[in-house]
């Protein structure tokens, strides 16, 4: 009980709260490699210009992945089909090996 309204209550804020440290010590790692290889500082316009650019690729994927899910799901049918084929020609074979594993016995009589 106690566990679930703190998590109902914290888990939020504390989720913000990582999320805005970890972007700020992400650019902070990423300054101390600039400055570690003696790279020029970045201007406001870079930095703006590099978040466009990965907001732009990161909508690129999430369209990719998307696409790719419809694309699966318009396909169930054809699934679907395959896999009855599948089932039904594996029937066959199997029908087809009992018959041939049968003994012919012939009667005498």
């Amino acid at each position: 009980m106690v566990k679930q309204r703190f998590l109902t209550h914290f888990k939020p804020w504390l989720v913000a709260v990582i999320k805005v440290t970890g972007l700020i010590v992400a650019y902070q790692l990423f300054d101390q490699v600039r400055t570690y290889f003696r790279y020029a500082s970045l201007s406001i316009a870079n930095v703006v210009s590099g978040a466009i650019a990965l907001l732009f690729v990161i909508g690129l994927v999430c369209m990719i992945t998307a696409w790719g899910e419809w694309c699966w799901f318009k396909l169930r049918r054809l699934r679907w089909f395959f896999r009855k084929f599948g089932e039904r020609s594996r029937a066959n074979r199997t029908a087809q090996t009992i018959e041939m594993l049968q003994p012919v016995t012939k009667r005498m009589f």
